[in-house]
């Protein structure tokens, strides 16, 4: 149950951190989207109209919408640190399920296995015949 909470935070500390990832990229498009005023939309409507009309000029301050380094050193620490999250949740997890202790981890390979497991049903064989002829 406990691995189910920690699994349960983990997951909404990244989906918390996906959304303000979003939240953040979206008003800069919103703005530019409003400031380009419609597109070929536009053009198309202007170019039915027979009379020309006048409009009144309207002087706006656009900022341009540049990435600075800081910004976007700070999007890739972000990045990473999710990409370090995810993989340590990965492994945490393959740990659990698939637990290999040391020992098997510093034995060699399966002919020492077997030669192990044979030598061991060899003594279990020869302690049950002495068994046997002990309660004859």
């Amino acid at each position: 149950m406990k691995s189910l909470h920690h699994r349960a935070a983990s997951l909404s500390v990244c989906a918390v951190l996906a959304l303000a990832f979003a939240g953040a990229s979206a008003p800069a498009a919103v703005s530019a989207a409003s400031l380009t005023g419609g597109g070929a939309l536009t053009e198309l409507t202007e170019g039915a109209q027979s009379t020309p009309t006048q409009t009144a000029a309207t002087t706006t301050a656009t900022e341009s919408t540049t990435n600075s380094k800081s910004v976007i050193i700070l999007a890739l620490v972000a990045a990473f640190a999710l990409l370090i999250g995810i993989a340590f949740v990965i492994v945490r997890d393959a740990r659990r399920v698939a637990p290999v202790t040391e020992s098997q981890l510093n034995e060699g390979g399966s002919a020492r296995d077997s030669a192990a497991r044979f030598q061991r049903r060899r003594a279990k064989a020869k302690a049950a015949r002495r068994q046997r002829k002990r309660n004859r």
